[in-house]
Formats: C-alpha cells, structure tokens, sequence
C-alpha cells in the first residue's frame, strides 16, 4: 500500500453501502483538520475518535471539518465533529444546500417522472432517504465556510489550493497540497473504480438538472496537467499515475457510450431507466437512482455526438440516430 505523507493519518470508517468503506483523513499540524468524518454510526464516530487519540488529541482540539463533497458517506458525522470542536465545516460552495440538510432533493423534483422511473420507485427512494436521514448529523448554518475554485487555504498547518468540480456532485471540493505534491480527490478521482455521474437536479438549467458526466470529463484535463504524486481517495487505496487513471476512465466511458447505444438501438424508444434496467438488472430500490445517472450520463454523451435524439419529453425517450 502506498505510505501516506507525514502529518496525516487515516482510518477507514464503515457505510451501509455497496461502496464499502469511507476514506476519512486526519491533517496534522500546528492546526487540525478532519476530512470526511463519515457518518453517524456508533462503530463509524468511535474510529474517528480512535484516529484522533492516536495523534493524542480529542474533539476540541479540532480546528476545522471539511467535507468534500454533500453525499451522507462522507459528510454524515461533520455537524457532531464541529459541534464539538466549535469549527467550522469546509465544503464547495455548490454543495452548502445538501449539507443543510436537502441531500434528498430527487423527492421533490418532477425529474423522476421525467426519467422514466415508475411511481412505485419514487416512494422506495423517499424512504431510503429517510432511513440515511438518522445517520446524518445537522449542520448549523453558521458553521458552513464555502469554498470558490482556486480559493487557498490553512488546513493541518499547510495552505492548500481548492480544485471545486463538478461531476460526481455539483460542487465536489479536491485539495492539493500547495508543497508537498498530494492531492485529496474525495471520490473525484478513485484508484479502483469510476466514480458515478449522479443525477443533480438544478431549476435553472434546460433540462432540470445537471449533465453530471460530460462535467466530470470536462474536468479530468485539469488533473491529468495537475499530475500530483500522490493522491488520497475518498474510498481505496492511496495512488500515483493519474494521467494513466484518467485515459483509462476516458476510455471507459467511450465503450460504456457504445454499449448504451446498442441498448438504444434492441428497445427501440426506451427511457433513461429503461436503458438503467438493461444495463443492470440486478439493481434493487434506491441503487436504481445510480443505475439511472450513469444510463442518463452516457445518453447525454451519445445525444452531443448525434448518435441518439430525443423523441419525447415526458418521459424522455431515445431513439438511435
């Protein structure tokens, strides 16, 4: 496994997800910082505890949270870390609405109907949210500190610059150490799998939403010239390479495009959830929503190459061009 660089220390704290376990990262120095406390399990906040007492400090010592991106996983445990630290929570500005407290908002959007995703779908998504709900911590709103892109800040007693991306979420918050060459990817960049497109609802946008994946890959030139040498993930093992990581996410995406071309093509005039089912019809409940945004991120890709157009609009159906 690769070392992690002086001054910072790790623990891997368990989800209830397919994802497995949250990468959360201790920033030491002549201050400290807590990246992505996980969530509100007993097991989970005691890990976080222990990484702590391991540097011989408790709660109050900590001087700032900072979260990486508004997905529970990662940020579940930050409200009851600041609280008892009195620090604030770092965080993309893009993301501030999720972590006070709106990280459902499918629930109240119309893009479900929009996407093809059956009304009995839409209350087993209601209810997962409220079952991830008791997990999270809230976050008062006086504690929330946003970050621009290529803000720079004092975190562990280094300056690191901000890189805020969207992709996986709208205002996904990297840092690279200003010395030091490591870049903390959150699950911007990860070493083992690729990160999910994740549906975004956005109102002011033509289509209600965000196109989460043409972002994210408008993003990966600024990491492949970036070419830190060491990378901490949110999930995973620490990893080096990134320019060979992102030629390879390219080109999964590109067969990924293709194969959902030729899903396209065998329905006929499908729907993103058709198209989600076909791709992976071992899904059950709310793991159907990441079924959808990554059939709907590669629509997008096939729709901007002209390879497939819309044919209606609610829902929206495909046909292959």
């Amino acid at each position: 496994m690769t070392e992690l660089p002086g001054g910072v220390l790790r623990a891997q704290l368990p989800t209830p997800f397919p994802v497995g376990t949250v990468n959360c990262y201790l920033l030491l120095g002549p201050t400290v910082a807590v990246v992505d406390p996980g969530m509100m399990w007993r097991d989970s906040t005691s890990q976080v505890e222990a990484l702590l007492a391991e540097a011989g400090i408790t709660k109050p010592d900590v001087d700032a949270v900072v979260v990486t991106h508004g997905h529970p996983d990662h940020f579940g445990a930050a409200g009851w870390l600041a609280d008892a630290a009195d620090a604030p929570v770092v965080c993309g500005r893009a993301e501030v609405s999720k972590l006070s407290g709106d990280f459902g908002r499918l629930r109240g959007s119309d893009l479900t109907a929009i996407l093809g995703i059956p009304e009995t779908m839409r209350e087993d998504f209601s209810a997962f949210y409220e079952l991830v709900r008791p997990l999270t911590s809230p976050i008062a709103e006086h504690r929330l500190a946003p970050l621009d892109d290529l803000d720079v800040i004092e975190l562990g007693g280094r300056s690191w610059t901000a890189h805020v991306t969207p992709g996986h979420a709208a205002g996904h918050l990297s840092l690279r150490a200003d010395a030091g060459d490591t870049l903390i990817s959150g699950d911007h960049l990860l070493g083992h799998i690729t990160p999910n497109p994740v549906l975004e609802p956005d109102g002011d946008l033509p289509d209600g939403r965000r196109r989460s994946l043409t972002e994210y890959l408008g993003s990966l030139d600024r990491f492949v010239a970036m070419d830190p040498g060491l990378v901490l993930p949110g999930h995973g093992a620490a990893f080096t390479d990134v320019p060979s990581l992102v030629g390879l996410t390219r080109s999964h995406h590109v067969a990924r495009a293709l194969d959902v071309l030729e899903i396209v093509r065998s329905l006929g005039e499908p729907t993103a959830f058709d198209v989600a089912v076909a791709m992976f019809p071992k899904l059950q409940g709310f793991s159907h929503m990441l079924g959808v945004s990554e059939a709907l991120g590669h629509l997008d890709l096939l729709e901007d190459d002209a390879l497939v157009t819309r044919i209606a609009d609610r829902p929206i159906r495909y046909r292959a061009s």
